[in-house]
């Protein structure tokens, strides 16, 4: 990262600001977000037609942060991770000379989350670092740093307790900040301290979400017979007793956040894996990771049951016509798409079957299964991708090749 700017540029860093190629820039950037949110007519911008749009804006007004944050983001989507970083960086440089107060905190929360989401703890560290070093009584950069500390790869859990303690003492009687210093201690294994910061947080606010949440994660701990870690509580047990009672009353106002809890659990516990075991690179861990939760999503949907991420037996019951209903769901399926879903499914597996989730076999067999339906799946998707948008073919005998290729169970309520 280049040198602090001194004062005369910091003043036209301001001015920029008020100038027409800024506020045109705004303009057509809001209007590029809505759209994209909520398009109005056809379909939405591909991520390279927005790109696209997005180096236009910063042609009239180079300087307008918000584009080179989003180039950034998209080419670290596409693996580009030197491109990604000259954007990124040249982004965060602007928008903490030209934002202050409350419209950086916002800024800064929006760029840690979607960097966070990519495993890129190392530069939200790097960035946090900075951020501290300009607002060294800014609590809530203490408070990020101390995440993105714990979560990196190498990270320090005496650094990120020493952030955390130090969020606490600019706002001692901030909840969350105390909430967050709990969980540090719970990753690692400090159970007594955990809890002291618990007791502070809930005397607080008793009503605390977070705190209330960790207090069921600290309480887990505390009921095993041996040194517990985190793990140990993102990889516990299904309770199916107590999902069939509720599912049996109908109660599914109780049993879908009880399901969604324990797949939230089996996936932060592998993406910790991957960030821990350092064989994948961020962008390769966030395609994998993206892969499987779109594919999750699809088959939570697809399925009249509730669905555990574990339930391995049905998911290869019904792979086939999930990915059937997949295919032609969505239009921009090809090779790769199928590939990932694949590798995504076979690198899950592999990590439930050596935690002892799964039983022994199981997850070979699955594995097996989906690598021989790949040749099957592909020459279906490119046959469908042939016709699918043939405005020539009557609607009648589209639906006739889907029924004749997807052997009728092609169709999603969704």
């Amino acid at each position: 990262m280049r040198n602090r700017v001194g004062n005369s540029e910091k003043i036209e860093m301001k001015d920029i600001t008020k100038t027409e190629s800024w506020k045109t820039a705004e303009s057509e950037y809001g209007q590029l977000m809505v759209s994209g949110r909520m398009p109005l007519f056809g379909e939405p911008l591909s991520k390279k037609a927005e790109d696209r749009r997005m180096a236009e804006i910063l042609e009239r007004c180079p300087q307008f942060y918000p584009s080179l944050l989003h180039r950034g983001i998209y080419f670290d989507s596409l693996g580009e991770t030197e491109k990604a970083d000259s954007f990124l960086d040249r982004g965060f440089e602007l928008m903490i000379e030209l934002l202050h107060g409350e419209e950086l905190k916002d800024a800064v929360h929006q760029l840690v989350v979607s960097l966070e989401d990519r495993t890129r703890y190392d530069t939200c560290c790097r960035y946090l670092a900075t951020l501290v070093d300009l607002h060294p009584k800014e609590a809530l950069y203490y408070d990020y740093w101390a995440c993105s500390e714990s979560h990196r790869r190498n990270g320090s859990m005496e650094k990120a307790k020493e952030l955390q303690r130090k969020a606490v003492q600019l706002e001692p009687e901030n909840p969350t900040f105390l909430s967050n210093l709990s969980w540090i201690h719970l990753e690692a294994g400090e159970l007594r301290d955990a809890e002291k910061a618990l007791e502070k947080a809930l005397s607080i606010d008793p009503e605390h979400g977070f705190s209330r949440a960790n207090t069921k994660v600290l309480d887990y701990l505390k009921g095993q017979t041996e040194a517990a870690t985190i793990d140990d509580f993102l990889l516990r047990r299904v309770d199916y007793r107590e999902l069939q009672k509720l599912e049996d009353d109908d109660n599914w106002e109780e049993l879908d956040p009880i399901v969604d809890g324990y797949n939230r659990c089996r996936m932060e516990a592998f993406e910790n894996a991957l960030v821990d075991e350092g064989d994948l690179s961020p962008y390769q861990i966030w395609n994998y990771k993206t892969t499987l939760r779109l594919f999750f999503q699809f088959t939570d949907k697809a399925l009249s049951e509730y669905f555990l991420f574990e339930d391995v037996t049905t998911l290869s019951i019904y792979f086939k016509p999930i990915m059937h209903k997949f295919i032609v769901r969505h239009s921009d399926v090809d090779d790769e798409i199928i590939d990932d879903i694949c590798a995504s499914l076979a690198l899950f597996y592999s990590f439930l079957s050596r935690c002892e989730i799964l039983l022994d076999g199981e997850c070979e067999e699955f594995l097996r299964e989906i690598e021989s339906m790949k040749p099957e799946l592909k020459r279906k998707m490119h046959r469908y991708n042939e016709i699918r948008h043939d405005e020539c073919m009557s609607d009648e005998k589209k639906e006739e090749i889907r029924c004749e290729l997807f052997e009728g169970d092609h169709w999603i309520p969704l």
